[in-house]
């Protein structure tokens, strides 16, 4: 009977091993895994999800998250949002545009599957380990990755004019780094400065990836083409005063100076978005998204000027940066990438796509406006916007799974 026994826990054993081993075998090879922005999009949206309605429960009902023993509340909230959520639509967009660019394929299958694991480590690592040189060492594996499999496919292309995306990866992961040393007490005080500073690189390369395709985006989406107007001045200086901005805002301190750097940031923005402007992008919502993103971004520019007199302005300012530009800006070219890049029709995008933009939207005026009028308000306002994000972020879930588990349409 104990050999029968034996022999029967055997075989189960290799037929779970087996099935295990084929299971694993298809989604490698499965759609999902064949290009980066399928998975790392679906995940990040699904993650923006979760961890937003962890952050409004924890605001809401002062309930401590077992991740606060290694991250403090507010770290982990932008931790999350930055290196989380940010960097996962970076992967998804750089893995998709790089082969679009380059001609070569980027890293698709196993490779791909073990680098969206690493990315998942990172972020469950805080709930579920004890050690914190544990923890930093799991969510740390992530972007060093990432940096290597963006710099094959643009060095076997010799793609120059792309190099500096791996050069921000790996700047984001030594700002990565510098956090978690903080927090693992080797180092003391650079925690903040790290997060903040890396959200300003992930909003540089916002802007960067808007001049290279939101013209194209809004003049060709439109039912009536238009051509957009670029200023090659204004090109040339929209770089270098957000530099200036983030170098005042950040480094040196002196309230004037961040003003002035701020509104010169604003004008030329705000003249850049009017360039690309035509009163019939309100007609298609893939379209008038990504220029409320941008109109955002000069928000914040103002906002922080203000903000520099008016203290109680500041988190205002850096959510509508947050929430304006990078949450709208994101989900706008995510839905947009996933449509296009699956072979759909962008003229008939999934029809719950304009309530999640809306619901964007109306996040950042709760957020950002609301406070403004009514100050008594103000926690409020941060659960009801972290809310609306949850429920857009859950509604595009539910309107682009399907697409990013899917097949192209045309083969």
């Amino acid at each position: 009977m104990l050999n029968s026994f034996n022999i029967n826990q055997f075989n189960y054993n290799s037929i779970v091993l087996k099935c295990s081993f084929h299971m694993t075998l298809l989604i490698m090879k499965s759609v999902f895994f064949s290009i980066g922005f399928r998975p790392f999009f679906l995940l990040a949206t699904l993650c923006s999800a979760l961890l937003m309605a962890l952050w409004v429960f924890y605001y809401a009902m002062a309930a401590p998250l077992k991740s606060f023993d290694y991250y403090s509340s507010i770290t982990w909230h932008a931790h999350e949002m930055i290196f989380g959520y940010g960097m996962a639509v970076v992967a998804g967009f750089l893995l998709t545009a790089i082969r679009n660019w380059t001609r070569i394929q980027t890293v698709s299958g196993t490779g791909l599957m073990l680098l969206v694991v690493a990315w998942i480590l990172g972020r469950i690592a805080p709930f579920v380990l004890n050690q914190e040189w544990l923890i930093a060492l799991v969510d740390m594996l992530f972007l060093p990755a990432l940096a290597v499999f963006v710099a094959i496919p643009l060095v076997k292309a010799g793609n120059k004019r792309n190099y500096f995306m791996v050069g921000m990866i790996v700047l984001m992961a030594l700002l990565n780094l510098l956090l978690h040393l903080d927090k693992i007490g080797v180092v003391q005080n650079t925690a903040i400065p790290a997060y903040k500073t890396a959200f300003y690189i992930i909003i540089a390369l916002i802007i960067v990836m808007a001049g290279r395709v939101f013209p194209m985006f809004s003049q060709n989406g439109v039912p009536v083409r238009y051509q957009v107007v670029k200023y090659p001045l204004i090109e040339k200086l929209v770089m270098p005063s957000y530099f200036v901005f983030i170098l005042s805002l950040l480094f040196i301190g002196l309230p004037i100076l961040t003003a002035i750097t701020a509104i010169l940031a604003a004008v030329i923005h705000a003249i850049r978005l009017k360039g690309w402007y035509n009163r019939q992008i309100w007609q298609v919502p893939l379209v008038w998204v990504l220029h409320v993103g941008y109109l955002f971004l000069i928000v914040g520019f103002v906002m922080t000027a203000i903000s520099q007199y008016q203290p109680s302005l500041y988190f205002l300012a850096l959510h509508a940066f947050s929430i304006g530009t990078l949450g709208i800006v994101t989900i706008g070219m995510m839905a947009r990438v996933s449509i296009g890049h699956t072979g759909r029709d962008l003229c008939f995008p999934p029809k719950l796509l304009k309530p999640v933009f809306m619901l964007m939207v109306l996040a950042v005026i709760v957020r950002v406006f609301v406070p403004l009028v009514v100050p008594s308000v103000y926690q409020w306002t941060i659960v009801v916007s972290g809310s609306l994000w949850v429920v857009a972020f859950a509604l595009f879930v539910l309107s682009n799974a399907k697409i990013l588990v899917s097949p192209r349409v045309d083969g």
